[in-house]
């Protein structure tokens, strides 16, 4: 039919904004970022790097003497921000409702950011997947599903202890769930070794940057892996009356929320040929 009237604006967002599922369901947090660690970053210190050893009972004593080579690691993760932003005209919403669009917009759309940025090693960021210090180790290539998930997963648990995380591409998540791969523990999707499994907005790239060739992809290990960010109480919002350009009267405002990714030491990949 015609449309007769002016429609009604509603009072809000009648959407739930849900967040998909990716790098937040697998990963430790996001934890609160302390103030100093905003600028500077964080550290940690961990003995789970490298496995345990072991020796013939019967030798050492008259033997060969037992050795102690392996010390504490210590992970660094640099920070990073993620930005919102907005451009309209300042007519119709008040100043509480324009901090309310735009704070929601950076919590609907930041997990996104945050796994391309992560998988990118974009603006410094470390540790990373691509572009890491030192980069990541090839697992191997893989020619099928089960053959990059054997591929990642034996490299990790042959030098690491805890369960680690797989990093796909949301590209290639249908080509996972038409096999019979992973179990659902919770709100994290694993594999039946138990590694948790992130299907994220990855960059897809290799670990130099580069893309992968036609008809492969990039897929990654690491080890468990924690998320800090500003609380959302101290989440930056510009000020409402210094974001206004008077010449145009177009409101230029944004949020923004400071990051930082670590994980556990170890970090691989695979070069997996897709098959339709």
């Amino acid at each position: 039919m015609a449309v007769t009237t002016d429609p009604i604006l509603l009072p809000a967002d009648p959407n739930p904004n849900q967040q998909r599922y990716g790098l937040f369901n697998v990963a430790n947090g996001p934890l609160d970022l302390p103030v100093h660690a905003r600028n500077g970053g964080l550290q940690y210190t961990t003995n789970v790097c490298t496995l345990p050893g072991g020796y013939a009972v019967n030798c050492t004593p008259g033997g060969v003497p037992k050795t102690f080579t392996d010390g504490l690691s210590t992970i660094t993760g640099n920070p990073f921000v993620v930005i919102a932003e907005t451009l309209c005209g300042t007519i119709g919403y008040s100043e509480a409702e324009w901090k309310q669009f735009i704070f929601q917009k950076l919590q609907a759309g930041e997990q996104a950011i945050v796994e391309q940025i992560f998988s990118a090693g974009t603006f410094g960021v470390a540790p990373s997947l691509s572009n890491n210090t030192p980069n990541a180790t090839s697992a191997g290539a893989s020619t099928s599903v089960a053959g990059a998930i054997g591929n990642l997963e034996s490299w990790l648990y042959a030098r690491y202890g805890p369960t680690g995380i797989i990093h796909i591409p949301i590209s290639d998540e249908a080509r996972v769930f038409t096999s019979d791969f992973l179990v659902r523990d919770g709100g994290v999707w694993r594999t039946k070794m138990g590694t948790a499994v992130s299907f994220g907005n990855y960059a897809n790239t290799g670990p130099a940057g580069g893309a992968p060739g036609a008809g492969h992809s990039f897929w990654y290990i690491t080890g468990q892996m924690s998320i800090w960010r500003t609380p959302d109480s101290e989440v930056f919002i510009s000020p409402w009356d210094r974001s206004i350009t008077l010449t145009t009267n177009q409101l230029r405002m944004y949020a923004e929320r400071e990051y930082v990714v670590a994980f556990d030491c170890q970090v691989a990949y695979t070069d997996i040929t897709l098959v339709a």
